[in-house]
């Protein structure tokens, strides 16, 4: 640097410079932020508001008083899941197609009312239809295909003791085990207390069946409050939250707090391991998906989230909703970024594997969850593999015996029969 230079020129001759070696030397800093690109989001989101599922013995306010009758989504759960929709278009602006594209999006529901109209309420909000697509000019509406299968097939985003009989004798030894004692123990005279007040008997409120009985409960009580019904005089504000505590336990009980992993394998690692084929599929070269949305319950919520070790142990709300957005950040290098968004009035905060940044290469992020993934869910609930025909050999080989012994034992008797008669026979003659 000239050094009969102003101290001015020199500072700012210093400065260009090292902006001069900066991106002769190290292009590569510059590239890696602006080749980031998003590739594929995967929403997970639970239904909106709704009815109750079921009550409780003694409520007054029974199927009959709820206008579409029990696990129904209401208006209000309409609303929240547009507002989530209009949420996702605006957040993912230049990504998306500005008009619903079928080569961009899938979307699946459990076969259930009110996750299939929440992810049509959802869409209404992402996708308003445009141009080509207005059919009519009244209604700000189009339709979009939502997929599903009966629920007695879904194992991905169902929960249900009956699918598994594995996970059911996971779930009834959680309820036995000691870390869950001590955990409800200070609940055991509040559970006695609502037995006159629910109609629910002892054994109901503390037995296997107690847990899905204290939901069942607060459920009840938290739908007729938001709902403006009068709540009965027993039902507190204390004994609330005392409610949503025990249905918290209850919850984690079902997912984790004993054997987590094995229970994860079962629930929450089969929607784990679909959404890892998912991105393959999707990073395709001749792939055009952008998103994919699962529409379904806060089991689905929370048996994903403790399957990656990410929950926060409360309740997944109305219309919360986990996402996924893959990254290209070089030509054969991807990330993961998860969010989860549980308020409509705040954006979604950032979740992160336990051991991985937030931003977690695809390579990672499918090694630190390879424990979770089975390859024969099947095998692994204990049912028997429908291809493997021993015991239906056995069993036929068992009917070939017994009737070959019966056959036998008739042509005996035939020929002693056939004898006696013939020696009868001979004599009269």
């Amino acid at each position: 640097m000239p050094s009969s230079l102003p101290a001015a020129s020199r500072l700012l001759y210093f400065l260009l410079s090292c902006f001069i070696f900066l991106n002769v030397c190290f292009p590569i800093l510059g590239q890696s932020a602006a080749e980031k690109k998003l590739k594929l989001v995967i929403a997970v989101f639970r239904h909106g508001d709704r009815s109750p599922v079921k009550t409780y013995p003694n409520d007054e306010y029974k199927e009959d008083s709820w206008p579409d009758g029990f696990g129904q989504l209401t208006q209000l759960g309409m609303e929240q899941h547009f507002e989530l929709g209009q949420y996702l278009r605006k957040r993912y602006a230049g990504f998306l197609n500005e008009t619903y594209n079928r080569h961009e999006v899938f979307v699946r529901s459990t076969d259930m009312d009110r996750t299939l109209m929440s992810a049509q309420a959802n869409l209404a909000g992402l996708f308003p239809p445009t141009g080509r697509q207005v059919w009519n000019a009244s209604i700000a509406w189009q339709p979009i295909p939502v997929h599903t299968i009966p629920l007695s097939q879904d194992n991905m985003l169902l929960f249900s003791l009956d699918s598994c009989p594995r996970f059911a004798q996971l779930v009834n030894e959680t309820s036995t085990s000691e870390i869950f004692n001590q955990l409800t123990k200070p609940y055991v005279e509040f559970l006695n207390t609502l037995q006159n007040e629910t109609g629910y008997t002892y054994k109901e409120l503390n037995g296997p069946k107690g847990p899905y009985n204290w939901w069942t409960i607060y459920d009840a009580l938290f739908c007729k409050k938001v709902h403006n019904f009068t709540l009965p005089n027993w039902a507190t504000d204390t004994v609330l939250e005392n409610l949503l505590h025990l249905s918290e336990i209850s919850m984690a009980a079902c997912f984790g707090m004993y054997k987590q992993q094995e229970k994860s394998k079962l629930m929450g690692g089969v929607l784990v391991k679909a959404i890892l084929e998912n991105i393959t599929q999707a990073l395709m070269p001749s792939s055009k998906q952008k998103l994919i949305m699962y529409s379904a319950h806060d089991t689905t919520l929370a048996a994903l989230q403790t399957a990656l070790n990410v929950t926060n142990g409360q309740m997944p709300p109305y219309a919360s909703c986990h996402l996924f957005e893959i990254y290209q950040v070089d030509i054969e290098s991807y990330t993961i970024e998860m969010y989860y968004k549980n308020d409509s009035s705040a954006e979604p905060y950032p979740i992160a594997l336990p051991e991985c940044s937030q931003s977690c290469s695809l390579k990672r992020f499918t090694d630190l969850t390879s424990s979770i993934i089975v390859e024969d869910w099947r095998k692994e609930c204990g049912f028997k593999d429908e291809n493997d025909n021993s015991g239906k050999v056995s069993r036929l080989t068992i009917a070939v015996v017994i009737l070959t012994i019966t056959l036998l034992g008739l042509v005996v008797v035939f020929l002693i029969c056939r004898k006696r008669l013939m020696k009868e026979y001979y004599e009269s003659v």
